[in-house]
């Protein structure tokens, strides 16, 4: 990384840094700077920017794999539209499950694990905040 760079990027720290201090005070410049050591996540975003920001590539993330899901279930295995609709729905409400907390990522692995035989592995990806740190 060349001087510039690394300057600006200094810049931009302390342009966020005063914005967090500004809205939040010291403690929450303290909190600021503790979810960034838990996440690993550098940015000249605030962690009230990046919880927005988070939102909108859930729902992302959640629609694309939907798209991806319906594509393979209509073409490899000849899913109707009714089929699909009724998948979509369920996906949702478990989807929903995941976000309201009811539910977690290991859970599923297991009862996928315990019912299938199949072994779903995230690898190294924290799956909930509480692994994250």
């Amino acid at each position: 990384m060349d001087l510039k760079a690394w300057q600006r990027g200094r810049d931009d720290g302390l342009q966020v840094a005063l914005k967090i201090v500004k809205e939040s005070g010291v403690e929450g410049l303290e909190r600021e700077i503790k979810y960034r050591g838990l996440t690993g996540i550098h940015t000249a975003m605030s962690e009230k920017e990046l919880t927005a920001a988070g939102i909108k590539f859930k729902f992302l993330t959640i629609k694309t794999v939907l798209c991806m899901a319906v594509s393979v279930l209509r073409d490899e295995f000849d899913f109707g539209r009714q089929r699909l609709q009724r998948f979509i729905k369920r996906f949702m409400e478990k989807t929903s499950c995941l976000e309201g907390g009811w539910i977690s990522w290991a859970e599923m692995q297991d009862n996928i694990r315990e019912e299938t035989g199949i072994e779903i592995d995230f690898g190294d990806v924290p799956l909930t905040e509480g692994e994250l740190g």
